[in-house]
């Protein structure tokens, strides 16, 4: 039987097993193990996939990671996994983050529900877990050019260093997809100026916009009747509308290098917090314009923390906070997973 087939197997006994199956012991059992076993590797042999694998974390000792796969004696991948029924939320990606910084070697995390697979890997900075999947892999959905992908993970082909240049490729090429995505709703100016410089149109350029957007919307719905061999998706080949989601207040969420998580629903409280645990005077010596011994002016405002005036705390986005951490983290070469989360009501 042949990679594909054992998948859609496997995919064909999930609807069937999904009453039966009731946590995430019972999810690893039923859906994850056999997953990997169709990878070509032994989950009875403990020199291929350790279950609970530890992966001590600064000062939290014996922490453990739910499936470990191993090549010559050291870990390749890490799985971490939960229920089926979990939609597989932020925090579960804050905790194979913190085990991705453990296991140095591992250059492959994988956050499942036994359904879902989401592949991580650390494209941006050696050893430090990328925040977003680079691949994801549903078995509700098997096709075939995804199995493709998933066949250079198997064990036959594992590489680990083709196995890295394989994630940056996909994440890449997924970060261009979701561009062009973007651009479809909403084309910006300079995409928009691509355009009208190369056909020199005979309309205002500010009225161009509306044209290329037009434009795009019918180049896909073209694609796609091309596809479908004739089938139009929709009569008259109008484009889709396309339903845009309402913008949520959002705050930050900050796991720091020795696995604390930082979250306060005041995002501000969590961004001072967090450039106090990394040392005010540290970040002063990397960004002087955030932290100082001297008051900003009013324009920029601040806010008394010690001896030190500190910056950012009035008039900035979660977006803005999220970009200034993470260039921190960056000058000061640690290890922060930024977040930016939907903001919830206050309890009580």
């Amino acid at each position: 039987m042949d990679f594909i087939e054992e998948l859609n197997n496997l995919s064909s006994r999930i609807p069937d097993y999904k009453d039966k199956v009731k946590g995430e012991q019972a999810t690893i059992d039923a859906f994850v193990k056999p997953f990997i076993r169709a990878f070509g590797y032994d989950d009875t042999n403990p020199t291929e996939v350790v279950p609970q694998f530890t992966a001590d974390i600064g000062t939290k000792q014996g922490e453990k990671v739910d499936l470990a796969i191993l090549k010559n004696g050291k870990a390749i991948m890490l799985i971490e996994c939960k229920d089926w029924s979990s939609d597989l939320p932020k925090e579960d990606v804050s905790q194979l983050f913190r085990y991705f910084i453990a296991v140095t070697e591992a250059r492959i995390g994988v956050l499942t529900n036994g359904v879902l697979y989401r592949f991580y890997t650390d494209s941006e900075k050696p050893n430090v877990m990328d925040t977003e999947p680079f691949f994801e892999f549903n078995m509700s959905d098997i096709q075939s050019s995804l199995v493709n992908v998933l066949e250079n993970f198997t064990k036959d082909k594992f590489d680990l260093g083709n196995a890295r240049f394989i994630a940056v490729d996909l994440k890449h090429r997924g970060e261009i997809k979701q561009i062009l995505i973007e651009q479809l709703e909403t084309p910006t100016n300079g995409f928009a100026k691509f355009f009208y410089d190369a056909i020199k149109p005979q309309i205002a350029k500010q009225d161009f916009t509306d044209v290329v957007k037009r434009a795009f919307n019918e180049f896909i719905d073209e694609q796609r009747q091309k596809s479908s061999n004739g089938n139009s998706e929709q009569e008259g080949g109008a484009p889709k509308e396309r339903k845009k989601k309402l913008a949520r207040p959002t705050n930050l969420k900050v796991t720091m290098p020795d696995g604390d998580v930082i979250h306060h629903y005041n995002g501000k409280q969590t961004y001072i917090e967090v450039l106090e645990k990394l040392g005010l005077e540290e970040v002063m010596r990397v960004r002087p314009n955030i932290v100082s011994t001297e008051q900003f002016s009013l324009a920029t405002k601040g806010i008394k923390r010690g001896r030190f005036w500190v910056r950012g705390t009035e008039g900035c986005s979660t977006r803005h906070r999220k970009v200034e951490l993470e260039k921190i983290a960056g000058l000061l070469d640690v290890s922060l997973l930024v977040e930016r989360v939907e903001k919830t009501p206050k309890s009580g």
